[in-house]
Formats: structure tokens, C-alpha cells, sequence
């Protein structure tokens, strides 16, 4: 035994911090298991396998079939390697992927572990530092304590132990259990333990470089958050399969998150307030809004119902574009998609690209017919833009500054865009899925919330599918050269998201993103809705099934206890506790504390339950288990 790498002793019990084991000095051959070891084996196990499959595959497949394979896979739990072959995926592929998404995790678990790490020694070295007078007040815990770093010196009346090293072993030798306690604190015989944690995933996100889901960002990358400001991701959760939320918006918009996932939620305080952006802010979890919205009366009032208010335009920088974006914003409204030529009734439009420095040719169109003419010197800039039979917005002109794609916005709506006076709403109508979403993506980057329709027209007999996005601005003419004479609304009723309904779905795996930015809140989907940090909080229920009626429990001889990490630490501490009054049966446990640090920093402090009967269930379950496992050992054949 190699005694020099010991970090801690406490007796005869030695803690060797980088193999993570604990060993007696004097007996090499007392086999100890760690309390969270012993904890975690009572929990139920997560399908790691399953799960990687199931993310592998939703990256691989493309959208319409994976919303078929979904709903079968979270039926079941089961992957098939039969998949693969009747989409056409080859097995090297996927192995990749998957093997992508193993790696992503156990990077998560290592910074969440390095994140641990330096919490704890950051505490401990505090207490290292002022060894007198210590208060514990902001913990919940009253007192004055001077820090005692010998273990065994537990004469003292009022003291504090910093990770204290804790052992049990039965007189048999059969089960030895060991552990550290974060924080041991004594007051006379009364004992106080404390503990230290810190701790859909093709959501699209807008990035500085245009669009990405949560699934593929990674820590370092740019994001925006509400003021439309660049913003850098400091952390990734690890993924979740919690329960999950539909959330559904007045103007038809949804998106799905978990129950825990954070929302800057804002609500009227006054007849004025949605109109002049006087709110009172508040941050709440989905599952919150659903069970505030499921509490209101059926007549609701502008008051009751919470809003998020839209982001302010992306600050971004002038992009040295290829093309003007309001002769492209022209083009992709009225030119043809294989050339650089445009068709267009508006004189003042063409007289526009003309003053911003471009020509045109002949009128190329046939008799009778709308004008046609050719943007000499565009064509091979569509064509390095990819623009030629393939229309959208590129990113770099997603991205470009403010003014820029306000001027591109300017160019679509002079060629299609149009003013509705009766209810004071722009209106873009189209039958290109492309120009829908590019077009709404690009209302989103301005600040501007939209509303998509869906409508089917009749010409000539035959019906056909068009995309209606509407949407309202104050004080800002979404066109340049047609509608000058424009009557604004008065009022700004669409500075604001109001939340109609929170609707529990079927589980999906999520991830959260927290971002450096002063607000905490990033954009999210295709609408740059705000949503806010989500750090993994202490949950006290675990996910319940709605067709077994009940929830997921521990397993025996724990399955009274929610299979959740505030029970899971619970009888963490409790164990610390039992071991405790083992060694010295005429102390009192007082209090069980938990004190969990968010990634923004913020402390919350949970006061747990001293579960002394349940201990004594899992460690009496666990040593008669390890007996049975080593006598099944014993009695195994050897084939020769």
C-alpha cells in the first residue's frame, strides 16, 4: 500500500483522493463501499444506450420520419439495428454519432465534477482561513464555531469540521461503508451535518453565425440574449427526461420544455403597461405557469395573464455584403429564381435599384405582359450565394447589422409584402415554405413578433396552399418606396407573447444552455423567444406516469422514497447521521442541511429529513445482498 498518496486520515480510515477509494491502514484487505455508491445502486439505472440511440437517430433521419420513429421509440424504450436499414443509414454513421452524443455526456459529467471540486475546496479553504468566530448564519445554522481540522478532537463545545471522514464497519467485517461529510457541526452533543452541491434538444437557437440547435452548441459559442446583444455559453446541462410542457402562444406559436426549465415572465400593472412596456417581471418554471394558468378564472383579465415580452433587435455589425440587401430583398420577392432578372409593376421600386448603383437591360418580357428586366451584374453573386434555383435568405444577411436587414425587409415587402388599414397589420402572403420562415426569422432578428396563417386558395377550380405572416410595428414603415402615407397604430399590442395554454406532453429528452449575459436569458426557436438560464435544481417529485398513475420510485427496499436527487441526497445525509450516532451513540442529529449553489451562483438551502429507518433498511439490504454475491461466487463452477 502505498501510503504517500493518502490525502485524508481519520484513524484507521485513510481517503485517497485520486483513485477516489477508502482503505484501513491496518486491514489492506477491508473492502469499503462510499456512501453515494451504496445510494446510487438503490436508484433507478438510466439507459445510457438507449438514450444515445435515440438522439443519434434524431439527427439522422430527416424531420417527417422522425416524428413517425419517435413516438414508437418512447413507447417502447428499444432501439433495433433494423432501423438503420429501412431508412438506408449505414451502421458507421450512426456508431459516430452515437458515439458523439457518449462523449458530449461524459464531458458534462466532467465538468460538472471539476465544478464540484472547486466549490468544495473554495469552502473549505474559508473556513481554513478564518479558523475562529465562524458563523454559519447564512446557512441556517446559529452558532459561533471555531474550524478543528484533527478529526478525532470532538471534545470541543461549539467546532466545525471540514470534510470530515466518516467510517462504519458491522463486527463481522462483512459490509464496511465510508464518506465524507462536507461539513460536521457540533454544538455540545447536538450534531448538525451539512452538505455542499453544485450542480428539446433540437430547439433552434440563432447564433452570431445563423442557426443551430442546443443538440449541436457547444460551450464558447455566441448566442444572443434579450437585448439582442452577442452573449457566450459558459455551461451545458447535462440532458434531462423530465416531465415536459406544450406551451402554446396567442399568435399560435408553441414550444416544448421540461418542468423545471426558467421563463422571464412579465405582467400587466396597469390598463397602459402592455402598451407603453411597464410590466412587473418575474422568473417562473413551466410547470409553475401551467399550474398559475390552471388556477384562473374562466374571465381573465389583461392582468392575469402572463406575458414574455419580444427582444430588442440582434446588435450586430455592417457585413460587407455581396449584394445590396434591398435590391436582394427585391429579387427574392419578384425576380426569377434562375436568373438576375425581376418583374415588377412599381416604377419606384426599379428607379431604387438604379439609384443604389445598378443597371438594368431591355424590357425582356412578351407583349401584354408586366415589365421584366435583367439587374446586370448580379447573376454571379446569386449564383456564389447559392441563390440560383435554390431562394432564401442567406446568413450572412440573417446576420448583417440592423439597418441592413431592415433594408432587406423593405425590398420583400415593396415586392410582396402589402398593408392591411382595417386591422393596421403588414401582411406577407406566399406559397414557398422557404420565403414563410426565412422571412419570419428575419421579422425575429428586428425585434418584430409574426403571426403565420395558414390558408387555402380556389383559383380557376383547383385549390393551393399559401403562408399569410402578418405583423405590426410602432413607429417603423416596413417599406420604402410604396404605403408612405401609412396610418400607424396608435397602440403597441404586439410588443409581447401573451401565454394561452401550458399543456403536459410526452417526455422528449432536453438540454439547457447558461450564457454570460448580465439578463441570464438567451433566444430560442425560429421566433427568438426569451427563455432564461435553467440550472438543475433539487427536485422533490419525481416524474409521474399519467397511465400507471403513479411516480418513479427508489428500488426496494427504498421504493417508498421519489427516485429524485433531493431524496437521493436525503438519505446521503442520513447515512452521514446513522454512522455518526454509531460511533458516538450519545449524540443528537439536530439538522440535515443541504446547500445548493446554482451555476449563477445563487444559494439555496434545504433542511432534510432525518431518514433513520431507511438507512437501516438499505444497509441491512445491502450487506445481506453482498453475502449472497460472494456465496454465488464461491459456488460457481469451474470449467476446466
Amino acid at each position: 500500500m502505498d501510503t504517500s498518496k493518502i490525502t485524508k486520515q481519520n484513524g484507521n480510515i485513510a481517503f485517497e483522493e485520486d483513485a477516489h477509494i477508502y482503505y484501513d491502514v491496518t486491514n489492506p484487505d477491508l473492502k469499503f463501499t462510499s456512501v453515494t455508491t451504496m445510494i446510487h445502486s438503490f436508484t433507478q439505472p438510466f439507459d445510457e444506450q438507449f438514450w444515445s440511440a435515440y438522439k443519434a437517430l434524431e439527427k439522422l433521419l430527416p424531420k417527417e420520419d422522425w416524428a413517425i420513429e419517435k413516438k414508437a421509440l418512447l413507447a417502447t424504450k428499444k432501439f433495433s439495428i433494423e432501423l438503420l436499414d429501412a431508412y438506408g443509414i449505414a451502421e458507421n454513421d450512426f456508431n459516430k454519432e452515437q458515439q458523439a452524443i457518449l462523449d458530449a455526456w461524459d464531458n458534462e459529467k466532467r465538468i460538472s465534477c471539476e465544478r464540484g471540486t472547486k466549490i468544495h475546496a473554495e469552502l473549505e479553504n474559508s473556513f481554513y482561513n478564518k479558523p475562529k468566530n465562524i458563523s454559519l448564519s447564512k446557512y441556517e445554522i446559529g452558532g459561533k464555531f471555531e474550524c478543528r481540522k484533527d478529526y478525532t478532537d470532538l471534545d470541543i463545545e461549539n467546532a466545525v469540521y471540514p470534510e470530515y471522514l466518516i467510517s462504519y464497519v458491522t463486527k463481522d467485517k462483512r459490509m464496511a461503508v465510508a464518506g465524507q461529510i462536507d461539513l460536521l457541526v457540533k454544538k455540545g452533543n447536538k450534531i448538525t451535518i451539512a452538505d455542499w452541491k453544485g450542480l428539446p434538444l433540437d430547439t433552434e437557437i440563432p447564433t452570431l453565425n445563423g442557426w443551430s440547435t442546443i443538440a449541436d452548441l457547444q460551450e464558447g459559442d455566441i448566442i444572443f440574449d434579450k437585448d439582442g446583444n452577442p452573449t457566450k455559453i459558459l455551461h451545458k446541462s447535462e440532458i434531462h427526461h423530465n416531465p415536459c410542457y406544450k406551451i402554446t402562444f396567442d399568435n399560435g406559436d408553441t414550444i416544448v420544455a421540461d418542468h423545471e426549465h426558467r421563463w422571464e415572465i412579465s405582467f400587466s400593472t396597469s390598463k397602459t403597461s402592455k402598451y407603453h412596456g411597464e410590466y412587473k417581471v418575474q422568473v417562473m418554471t413551466t410547470e409553475e405557469i401551467a399550474n398559475y394558468l390552471k388556477n384562473l378564472p374562466e374571465k381573465r383579465t389583461s392582468y392575469d395573464i402572463p406575458k414574455i415580452v419580444n427582444p430588442k433587435p440582434l446588435n450586430l455589425e455592417n457585413k460587407n455584403l455581396p449584394i445590396d440587401p434591398y435590391v436582394l430583398g427585391c429579387w427574392l420577392g419578384d425576380g426569377s429564381k434562375q436568373c438576375g432578372a425581376i418583374t415588377n409593376e412599381t416604377n419606384n421600386v426599379l428607379v431604387e435599384i438604379q439609384r443604389r448603383g445598378y443597371s438594368l437591360g431591355d424590357d425582356i418580357s412578351a407583349e401584354n405582359r408586366t415589365s421584366t428586366y435583367t439587374i446586370l451584374g448580379i447573376y454571379g453573386k446569386l449564383k456564389e450565394l447559392n441563390l440560383i434555383n435554390n431562394k432564401h435568405i442567406p446568413d450572412i444577411y440573417q446576420r448583417a447589422s440592423y439597418e441592413q436587414r431592415l433594408d432587406l425587409l423593405r425590398g420583400l415587402m415593396d415586392t410582396d409584402g402589402y398593408y392591411n388599414p382595417k386591422r393596421k397589420r403588414f401582411v406577407m402572403e406566399t406559397s414557398q415554405e422557404w420565403q414563410c420562415y426565412d422571412f419570419i426569422k428575419l421579422l425575429s432578428s428586428l425585434g418584430i413578433k409574426s403571426t403565420k396563417f395558414d390558408i387555402i386558395k380556389k383559383l380557376n377550380g383547383k385549390e393551393f396552399h399559401e403562408y399569410s405572416i402578418n405583423f405590426s410595428t410602432k413607429g417603423l414603415n416596413p417599406f420604402l418606396m410604396r404605403n408612405q402615407e401609412i396610418e400607424y397604430p396608435t397602440r403597441d399590442a404586439c410588443s409581447y407573447r401573451n401565454i394561452d395554454k401550458v399543456e403536459l406532453v410526452e417526455t422528449i429528452p432536453t438540454q439547457c444552455l447558461e450564457v454570460d449575459s448580465p439578463s441570464h436569458t438567451f433566444l430560442c426557436t425560429n421566433k427568438m423567444i426569451v427563455t432564461h438560464n435553467t440550472n438543475k435544481k433539487i427536485e422533490t417529485k419525481s416524474f409521474f406516469n399519467t397511465k400507471t398513475k403513479s411516480s418513479v420510485k427508489m428500488q426496494y427496499p427504498l421504493n417508498n422514497l421519489d427516485d429524485v436527487n433531493y431524496w437521493h441526497y436525503a438519505m446521503q445525509l442520513s447515512t452521514y447521521a446513522w454512522m455518526m450516532q454509531q460511533l458516538n451513540p450519545e449524540y443528537e442529529i439536530e439538522d440535515l442541511v443541504l446547500v445548493h449553489f446554482d451555476h449563477e451562483g445563487h444559494m439555496t438551502v434545504y433542511h432534510m429529513p432525518y431518514l433513520k429507518k431507511e438507512v437501516g433498511l438499505m444497509l441491512g439490504y445491502f450487506k445481506k445482498k453482498t453475502i449472497l454475491d460472494e456465496s454465488k461466487k464461491k459456488r460457481q463452477r469451474i470449467e476446466y
